[in-house]
């Protein structure tokens, strides 16, 4: 919830990237060129959080970089504590996060 008590819910995020969404009808390429959560955010929420916004990225088209691919961020390395990691070459790997990612 926001400070004005507006709920961040996922029509919220649907109608904040369709502002976004429309400038493609002009020909601007539109990127989500940050995304992410920080490690301290339950991953749980991370992932129904990601998920939404995965979802409606795809539906108008527009792509999403990750902050890092390791790192507080990340898939690798994430230095979460309530993660399930899976040995990854000698790094923790993120699995959960990276399927989600890999479904769009």
């Amino acid at each position: 919830m926001r400070e004005n008590g507006e709920v961040v819910d996922k029509a919220y995020l649907k109608r904040h990237y369709e502002k976004w969404a429309r400038l493609m009808s002009f020909g601007v390429g539109v990127i989500c060129g940050e995304g992410g959560a920080y490690k301290y955010t339950p991953h749980e929420v991370v992932i129904s959080w990601l998920s939404d916004v995965l979802e409606i990225l795809k539906e108008f088209d527009i792509g999403i970089a990750l902050w890092n691919l390791r790192g507080p961020f990340g898939i690798i390395d994430s230095g979460r504590e309530d993660v399930e990691y899976e040995d990854f070459y000698g790094h923790k790997l993120d699995r959960k996060l990276l399927e989600l990612l890999q479904r769009f």
